[in-house]
Parts: C-alpha cells; structure tokens; sequence
C-alpha cells in the first residue's frame, strides 16, 4: 500500500465514515483495531447490522475500494500524516481519560509535544477585541518561555494569537483541526499552519484527509482541545461564544478553567465575567497561572515513556549530531539539516527537545545555537 502501513491506511479507511465516536471505540475494540473490522466488511460481507447503518457500510465499501485506498495513501504520503488509534500504546492518556475520546487520531508534526507536562488549551472568541488578542499573545509567549505547550484551533483571533505566542516564546504549539490536516481552515492562516510545524510543533485532527471543515465539526473537536490541556484558558468571550463549549468540556473532564477579566464595561468579556462569577480562576498574568498550577519552578519533569530528558548533554544520535553541528557556531534550520542528514520531521523534533532541556537556544530567524 504504497510505502504507508496497512495499519494506517486501514484507520483512515475507517474514519472516512465519520462514525459515532462511542461506534468506532467499540467496532475497533470488538475486532482489534481497524484491519479486522476492514476483513469483515470488505472480505467477509459482515455488515455489522448491529453497529452500522446501510449507508454507512455502502461509504466504508466504496473507501475500500484499491483506487480509493490508493490515493488516501498518497495523500497520508505527501502530507506526512500519520495515525493513532485508542488501542495503541502511544495514544495519548489525557484524551484516553476523557469521556469522549476519539477512536482515530491523525497527525503531523512533533508528537512529543503531547508528553510535555505543561500544557494548557487556550482559546476565545475568532473577532476578539484588539486588546484582548494583544493580550493573548503576551501571556501565551511568557507561558512558552516557561516551557508551557499551548493547545488551541487555529482559528482567527485568540487561537491564532496563542499560537503565534507560543511559537514567539520558543516552545511548541499544538493545533486541533475541524477538518483533515490536508485542509487549511481558515485558509489564510496556512502561513501559520506551516510556522507551527516548523517551530517543532503538532496539528492533530480526528477527522481524515479530504474531510472538509463544516460547522459542527469545531464544537465537537474543542473536547480534543480541552482534553489534551492540563487546564483551560479563556481569553475573551461573549456570553454566547462557541469557545465556550471548550470551558463546558473541561468542566465535563474536570479541568482547572482560568478567566481573564477583560474590559469590565465591554460585551466581549460577558462569557468570561460570567465564568468568574462562577468560581472560574482569576487571573491577569501569566506568572498568576504558572502558581496557581504549581509550575513555578525552574523546568519541568518529562514522564517515562517519553525521548526528553532533563539532562543537558545529548541523549541518543541525533541529539548529538545536532549538538556537535552546534559547536560550530550559530546555524540556520536549513544548515542544521544539511550537516546532520536528519529529516524535517526530525529535526523539528529534535530541536524542540533539547530546548526544553535547555541544551540550544532558538534565536531570530530559526537560526540556533547552543546554550551557554
């Protein structure tokens, strides 16, 4: 199957149905994942009459079909989109944990992002006020400083500034899509799509290539959002704010919210005036977050199953070519890649890594040089 793994083009057959979250658990549990539920459709005529409707066996049989499976793996190929599934081992415990998990997860990006401990979902309203997005992008770069990761949408306003934040504060940023990772949603903000996963970041979506974004798809997503953040910040929303679904989520998986005040005299900030009148988390700054999730010392632990370490000499190859390229003096991410043979992917991974270990440091231009 064209240089991708069965296994993954399998799981994106299967989510082209856009099956009930609570079915593709289920099917993917009963049948061991998704090879085994594609052998009864495809091979064995099982309709699964107990799982599945006649419409959606007619989408999975017609997906199934070489020519359609061809090209998923063409797409999965250009796009280095890969795949996760509930069963796996390396499936993220902070969506495992929730009520609605998703069965498929695609990604593209740097999936260790998802191991840093300090993470936090960020989100608010796509036509912001000016100073609320001015402050957006403070808080989440001086939370990036302090090795925060920041979940967010992509979407216009609070979640682009939060990205663009943390990039700017050198950590990596994690975007949820509505749609597949193919697709850009809202189209101008591919700039920033690629800026992500350039700067050692992930995009993450459940929904499979080609899938284009319609408007209940984002609602449903923001429990991605929600669950993946140790805790939610809500930067500014209006009472009626589709952002707020992301607060209900958290409130649903028992996260921490956090509200910033805002202009009290200005309609943009009810939903936020509101939440604190509910007992959400005060804040103005982002040292007021950092105490109050306890993440006020110098640099945070990374779990066991994770490559990072919190020892500032290299721990495998690559880190070392990467270092030893360093030694040099100050390089471009383009010279760091030549010197080493790594690919971008790699690299980017890498990268992200030994900052957080605070082995390089990453300077203008994505130049970097080693930590003094």
């Amino acid at each position: 199957m064209n240089r991708i793994p069965e296994k993954q083009i399998c799981e994106a057959w299967l989510a082209c149905a856009e099956l009930p979250s609570e079915v593709l658990r289920a099917l993917l549990q009963l049948y061991d994942g998704a090879r085994g539920i594609y052998d009864r459709i495809m091979f064995q005529k099982d309709s699964l009459a107990d799982f599945l409707s006649a419409a959606q066996i007619q989408l999975l049989l017609a997906a199934g079909s070489q020519s359609r499976l061809d090209r998923m793996a063409k797409l999965l190929n250009e796009h280095h989109i890969h795949t996760l599934c509930i069963l796996d081992d390396d499936y993220p415990d902070s969506l495992r944990d929730i009520l609605d998990p998703p069965g498929i997860l695609f990604w593209t990006g740097n999936l260790a992002c998802l191991q840093q401990p300090r993470r936090l979902a960020m989100v608010g309203s796509r036509s912001a006020s000016y100073a609320g997005l001015k402050a957006t992008e403070r808080i989440a770069k001086e939370l990036s400083r302090k090795s925060v990761v920041i979940i967010s949408g992509l979407a216009y306003g609070v979640d682009t500034e939060s990205h663009r934040g943390c990039i700017e504060g050198g950590s990596p940023t994690v975007a949820v899509l509505g749609c597949g990772l193919d697709q850009t949603y809202p189209e101008k903000n591919l700039e920033l799509k690629n800026s992500i996963l350039q700067h050692g970041g992930l995009l993450l979506s459940e929904y499979a290539p080609e899938v284009r974004p319609i408007g209940y798809h984002f609602p449903y997503r923001n429990r991605i959002i929600s669950g993946l953040g140790c805790a939610v910040v809500l930067m500014e929303a209006r009472i009626r704010s589709g952002s707020l679904t992301t607060v209900d989520h958290a409130l649903r998986q028992g996260k921490e919210v956090f509200a910033y005040p805002g202009d009290p005299t200005a309609a943009c900030s009810d939903g936020n005036r509101s939440l604190l009148r509910d007992g959400a988390r005060f804040f103005t700054t982002a040292q007021d977050i950092l105490s109050d999730m306890n993440w006020l010392d110098n640099l945070p632990h990374v779990g066991q199953n994770s490559d990072c370490s919190v020892k500032s000499i290299p721990e495998n190859g690559a880190e070392t070519a990467v270092y030893k390229a360093l030694e040099n003096g100050t390089l471009s991410f383009e010279q760091i890649l030549a010197v080493t043979g790594l690919s971008s992917a790699e690299l980017s991974g890498i990268l992200t890594i030994m900052q957080i270990k605070k082995m390089i440091d990453p300077l203008p231009g994505k130049k970097y040089q080693l930590t003094h």
